[in-house]
């Protein structure tokens, strides 16, 4: 049995070794063999391709008509629709059902890359990943709804007419003995206001009800099925209490999918509840297109997925209150839609100045909503504000979480420099009852008990970091501002990995490591891991060895697991916990020193200085 324990390091160091060789292996086959090989074929096969006449179409076999782009879709409706053009947005509004169907954010770009195009939110429903809004009528007829004015009704406007913050567009439209007057209007930022004007051009009351929808086909451009720490789907708050209701888009195409099979009604809802305002619409990774009835209005309001020959059709919507237009009179109705990114202070705001109950929660601020609120609305978001820059604020509020908990930190750092002082008096009950683990075990115990150390106190710091590693790991996955944030060097976005790699010496290789198949996120291993990997090997060798010496020996590699376990964490994640460990280590071994406890840095520089003397001799 010794000589099983006693061999346990070695095994453990013996695979390690074996999977760096194997790694070094593939790595190296496929930088030097596979991949020559594919640029030589794919340009054999360009060779060929070029050289070979196109072969003629086969009448019997029609080609299946390609997906329509955005900008055909857009090209096809060209000469009916108004342009759109704020500091904000850009795009148009179609006639053809005064659908909201086009726009680009403008102060936000798709890639870090200066010269990449605008985010685009909406498009065309006939185009690929299509999103749009529409609001409409219905005129009550004996118990059934007959629809007035929908997504595919004409509209009418000025040709000259152009939206912008200062000139706001009117439509108009007939439709049974009805007439309708539709201004919309936009703010300097992504809030639409529709106000229709309801005319009865009848000699009758007529009973009508207002509509509003929001519609996607299919899933999100750039959709990260892996990315279940952030809600994207259909999104809301109304009903009772404006209580907020999340589907995700699977969930909802599931629903799609029963109905496909028998499982589910044609026309059942995937939810549906009654109450008074609110708001609901659909969202992704960072954007949201969302309604926002009137207050006061009595609504139904549902979510719903339709299926389609290639995608799945979400929407999420509403029906308001049926109210009498008297004979020759007129009604109006003011609703509204936001159209951009989830953007905290902004969604605020309208929560504050419109009284849209829950408009913030449009981020998803998890279960854990108690801390990943705080800690940025209370802390990172003014730290950032203040300092200009989100890597700045994400320092100092490590310097304020560490102020906060130095109190019950500085108990356990003492303890853990008890147990370090104790190491020699350890060593020697182990040596002394190394045939009878039992009897070391009980005298260790003993130990503790009279010098009067607490074990678990050695847990208190990082027990208490990982409350702030959730708050901060949410809050740089959901928030928008955290987007596209920089740092200073090569560290562009706060929220993706590191971009560097050590595996072709941080870009002097002509090679991207992580595109190689399967191994190509192990080998992600950008600078500010390795920082981080360096920092927790120095803060390792501040705290006292575990007794046991497979535990030992596993603690040693454990820098090296989590070095490239951080390297797909958000940079952002990553600088948090290196700076962490370099405050840590500072305040560790300040506290060790002042218990008289000599640290391996210590006995490091003592070395050295017993070297210099004899160099110079």
């Amino acid at each position: 049995m010794q000589q099983s324990g006693a061999s346990g390091p070695n095994e453990i160091r013996n695979v390690i070794l074996a999977i760096a060789l194997s790694f070094a292996i593939m790595l190296g086959w496929e930088f030097f063999f596979n991949a020559p090989q594919r640029e030589q074929l794919q340009a054999e096969r360009a060779r060929i391709e070029a050289a070979q006449p196109a072969a003629p179409a086969a009448p019997e076999a029609p080609a299946a008509p390609a997906t329509i782009g955005r900008e055909q879709a857009l090209a096809q409706s060209a000469g009916a629709r108004i342009v759109i053009d704020t500091p904000a947005i850009d795009g148009s509004i179609a006639l053809d059902g005064a659908r909201l169907d086009d726009l680009n954010l403008r102060l936000y770009r798709r890639t870090v890359a200066r010269d990449s195009g605008e985010v685009t939110l909406l498009s065309p429903i006939e185009a690929e990943h299509g999103h749009d809004a529409f609001f409409g009528w219905e005129r009550r007829t004996g118990e059934d709804a007959v629809t007035l004015a929908d997504a595919t009704s004409r509209w009418l406007a000025n040709a000259q007419a152009r939206l912008t913050p200062q000139t706001p567009v009117t439509l108009t439209m007939e439709s049974g003995g009805l007439s309708i007057e539709r201004q919309i209007a936009v703010d300097e930022h992504y809030m639409f206001t529709i106000t229709d004007t309801v005319r009865n051009l009848t000699d009758a009351p007529i009973a009508v009800r207002p509509f509003g929808t929001v519609r996607r086909q299919g899933y999100p451009e750039d959709y990260r099925t892996n990315l279940s720490v952030v809600h994207q789907g259909l999104i809301g708050a109304f009903g009772p209490n404006a209580r907020l209701h999340q589907s995700s888009f699977s969930a909802a195409e599931k629903h799609a999918k029963n109905k496909t099979r028998g499982r589910a009604g044609e026309n059942e809802r995937l939810l549906e509840e009654q109450g008074q305002g609110g708001w609901l619409g659909l969202t992704d990774h960072y954007w949201l297109a969302a309604i926002v009835p009137d207050q006061n209005e009595p609504i139904s309001a549902y979510y719903d997925s339709r299926p389609g020959e290639d995608s799945t059709n979400f929407r999420a919507a509403y029906r308001g209150e049926w109210r009498q237009a008297p004979a020759g009179a007129s009604i109006t109705y003011t609703q509204r839609l936001y159209a951009g990114p989830k953007q905290v202070e902004l969604l605020q705001s309208y929560q504050r100045d419109l009284a849209i109950p829950r408009f913030d929660d449009a981020v998803d601020w998890g279960n854990f909503w108690f801390l990943t609120r705080p800690f940025f609305l209370w802390l990172l978001h003014p730290l950032a504000i203040w300092v200009g820059n989100f890597g700045i604020a994400i320092l100092l509020s490590t310097i304020v979480v560490k102020l906060l908990l130095f109190p019950l930190v500085f108990h356990s750092f003492k303890e853990m420099a008890k147990m370090r002082g104790l190491a020699p008096k350890m060593k020697e009950i182990q040596e002394r009852y190394a045939a009878d683990k039992a009897r070391q075990q009980q005298e260790i115990l003993k130990l503790y008990q009279t010098e009067k150390v607490n074990v678990a106190a050695g847990c208190v710091p990082i027990l208490l970091q990982i409350p702030v590693f959730f708050a901060l790991y949410k809050v740089l996955t959901v928030t928008i501002e955290m987007r596209h944030a920089p740092f200073f060097g090569w560290i562009r976005d706060l929220s993706a990995p590191d971009p560097t790699s050590i595996f072709n010496l941080f870009g002097l290789l002509p090679f991207e490591p992580q595109t190689i198949p399967l191994i190509g996120m192990l080998l992600a291993l950008g600078a500010w891991p390795i920082f981080y990997g360096v920092t927790m090997w120095a803060l390792q060798a501040l705290s006292p060895p575990p007794t046991d010496p497979v535990q030992a020996q596993v603690f040693r590699w454990l820098p090296i697991l989590f070095t490239f376990m951080f390297a797909s964490f958000p940079a952002g994640l990553v600088i948090y916990w290196t700076w962490s460990n370099m405050l840590t280590i500072l305040q560790q071994y300040a506290i060790m020193r002042r218990q008289g406890v000599e640290t391996e840095f210590d006995k490091f520089i003592a070395k050295r200085l017993r070297k210099l003397p004899a160099q110079a001799e």
